[in-house]
């Protein structure tokens, strides 16, 4: 064989080993993501359901490792023709070093990343570009082992590393591949290897790719969460992450003039309601919007009460008006609370950032101030935040209360929830009519409290308190830690003492509770579909003639505002809201890619099947889901269009 020829089929034979040890890496890694996240997984999957997963996250492997692969491959191809052979083995070496780093580095935060997120990479990863930057890293800092992390990530690139050292002048795949030695064997794999190189970079031998839309391939969604490759994952993040934020021309979810009646001009005239009759005679003086971090529903649920951890919500709950069927505006804090006060509902764009710009009709603070109440918010961190203390001027809050405004100690999140509820007890006059929303923290990582010297004894509470006998529910320590699980208790332990506290100095108040998001943490690993989307919406007065009642009415924080509205407000009042009143029967909830009734809860994803749950033993009808997602595209339409276009209808 020519010497060209030889150095043709000895730089192919590394370019296949290259492949190869991609492919073994990222098979470990799947293998390894699994075994570290066992709890999540279902009972008795099949073989089978493994299989297949490692087959699909296979074909995903095999297209990143082709991108790694692209430029080496060409020049093979094109760099003999000008002469410059000599410079493929350097080009190769470099995407070999740009492999090592970059995968190490990516799979590693990945890892960590599904340990919060319950998830590979997506659109919440860039949440952080709008956080506090010194809160993130402190909180890395303290609750993600970075040390152990940059010690795996450097073991691992040496690793790497000398494997490709040690095989590097090895010759048994070039050996092979020249043992078939014949007249045209260059041009034959030169041809061969291009069709294999698409294949690979496609993932795929057939017309369909490997595409998100194909990796469910298993029953259980934990394993569907490891198939996607990490790079992949970060792909789909990026591309979700700009949709969602993009200002196009274009409505996402459908032309608005398809779903409302042609009179109307603007948003305004829309969303504008009268109050039909008076509810209270005395209204209350002060109100209490209490946004609690990542507060669960479920947690309130009786099959959870030998948990301990929800007491004080528990006993103000059996005096309330509760719903039941309630989901948030987003799964995230910030979004979920901009919907609360814009009144506008998250449609996928944050609008903490440009919401600041106007003030929205509907919006909590300007509606509330026609009814003559002050209006404060009272966050733990700084108003820096998500550009919270911005987006509460640009929405007509009259103060904003951060963690400079109390001389408390701070931790990493500012104020803890004891020392957030000092400050509004501080801070608000007894003497003043005011609306007040306030934004718990204490529930969030990195769980700095040291909720044991705080007096939580969850070896104690579980010793005496069995688990409920008719669900058997299971609890895993190491999904959710006793620190985790105290931090929940200390929360609740804090909202428990303010309203005691509250209650005395101010005589005629109304306290609402609910949840941010689901907390993306549970006692097992099987959270149901409502468990893992339902947040509490409680209304709570001590002097007014609430009838105590649980209530079946589906809503979505969205209906918040109508419904404190509704309860306080003259009758003829006019106000403006994209929700309607709980008091009233609203026939559907809608938050952010879910819709919630009486009867069933659904989630629609971008990629994935339609998520559904039943929620009541009666007989569903089969276009129900068309109903409910129609209804969702309307309202999360006009929130766009009111959003990025404003008001007037073109």
């Amino acid at each position: 064989m020519k010497k060209s020829s030889y150095k043709f089929i000895f730089e192919l034979s590394n370019l296949v080993f290259f492949w190869f040890v991609g492919i073994i890496f990222f098979f470990f890694f799947r293998i390894f993501f699994v075994y570290i996240n066992k709890a999540d997984l279902s009972d008795n999957i099949p073989f089978s359901d493994f299989f297949d997963s490692l087959l699909m996250g296979f074909r995903f492997d095999s297209t990143v490792i082709s991108y790694f692969l692209i430029i080496p491959f060409l020049s093979l191809y094109i760099l003999p023709l000008f002469r410059q052979e000599n410079r493929i083995p350097a080009i190769r070496v470099v995407f070999q070093y740009l492999f090592i780093i970059s995968s190490t580095l990516i799979c590693v935060i990945n890892l960590n990343y599904y340990r919060e997120f319950k998830d590979q990479f997506n659109h919440f990863l860039f949440l952080g570009l709008y956080d506090d930057k010194k809160a993130v890293l402190q909180s890395i800092l303290n609750y993600y082992n970075p040390l152990l992390n940059i010690f795996v990530v450097i073991f691992l690139i040496v690793i790497l590393i000398k494997i490709f050292s040690f095989f590097k002048n090895k010759t048994f795949i070039a050996s092979f591949l020249n043992f078939f030695n014949f007249k045209y064997e260059i041009l034959f794999f030169k041809f061969i290897f291009i069709i294999l190189f698409f294949v690979s970079i496609r993932g795929s031998f057939t017309e369909y790719p490997a595409r998100r839309f194909y990796s469910s391939v298993s029953s259980d969604d934990f394993l569907n969460k490891t198939i996607i490759n990490p790079f992949r994952a970060l792909n789909y993040a990026i591309s979700d992450f700009n949709i969602l934020n993009s200002y196009s021309k274009t409505n996402p979810f459908g032309d608005i003039t398809k779903s409302i009646n042609i009179k109307h001009r603007t948003i305004k005239e829309i969303l504008k309601k009268d109050v039909i009759e008076e509810k209270l005679k005395e209204k209350p003086k002060q109100i209490f919007l209490i946004v609690m971090e990542s507060y669960d529903a479920w947690f309130l649920k009786k099959d959870y009460s030998f948990l301990e951890v929800s007491n004080s919500l528990k006993e103000i709950e059996k005096k309330s008006v509760s719903y039941k069927n309630f989901i948030p505006a987003a799964n995230s804090t910030m979004n979920s609370l901009a919907g609360i006060i814009s009144g506008v509902p998250h449609c996928g764009i944050n609008i903490s950032k440009i919401g600041a710009l106007r003030l929205f009709e509907s919006s909590i603070f300007k509606q509330f101030k026609k009814l003559g109440y002050e209006t404060n918010i009272f966050f733990t961190s700084f108003s820096s935040w998500q550009n919270l203390g911005n987006f509460a001027k640009g929405q007509g809050v009259d103060n904003v209360f951060d963690a400079t405004s109390s001389s408390s100690s701070k931790g990493i999140w500012g104020l803890n929830d004891e020392n957030l509820f000092n400050n509004v007890l501080e801070k608000i006059d007894s003497n003043k009519k005011s609306i007040n929303i306030i934004l718990t923290i204490s529930y969030h990582t990195p769980y700095e409290v040291d909720v044991f010297k705080e007096g939580f004894n969850f070896t104690f509470n579980y010793k005496k308190n069995s688990i409920p006998s008719p669900t058997q529910i299971k609890y895993s320590k190491e999904l959710l830690p006793h620190k985790v699980l105290g931090h929940l208790w200390y929360a609740d332990r804090s909202i428990g003492r303010f309203v005691k506290k509250a209650e005395i100095k101010y005589k005629n108040s109304l306290f609402a509770f609910t949840g941010d998001h689901y907390s993306r943490k549970f006692i097992n690993s099987s959270p149901t579909l409502m468990e893992r989307s339902s947040v509490p919406f409680i209304i709570y007065s001590n002097s007014l003639n609430i009838k105590t009642q649980k209530s079946d009415i589906p809503g979505s924080h969205i209906d918040i505002t109508p419904t404190l509205i509704e309860l306080i407000a003259p009758k003829n009042f006019t106000y403006y809201s994209f929700g309607n009143s709980l008091l009233k029967n609203n026939k559907l909830g809608i938050g952010f890619n879910k819709t919630i009734s009486e009867n069933i809860i659904y989630e629609f994803s971008k990629g994935t099947k339609t998520k559904k749950q039943i929620l009541k033993d009666v007989l569903i009808k089969k276009d129900i889901q068309y109903a409910n997602k129609k209804a969702h595209d309307s309202l999360m339409s006009l929130a766009w269009h009111y959003t990025i276009k404003g008001d007037t209808i073109k």
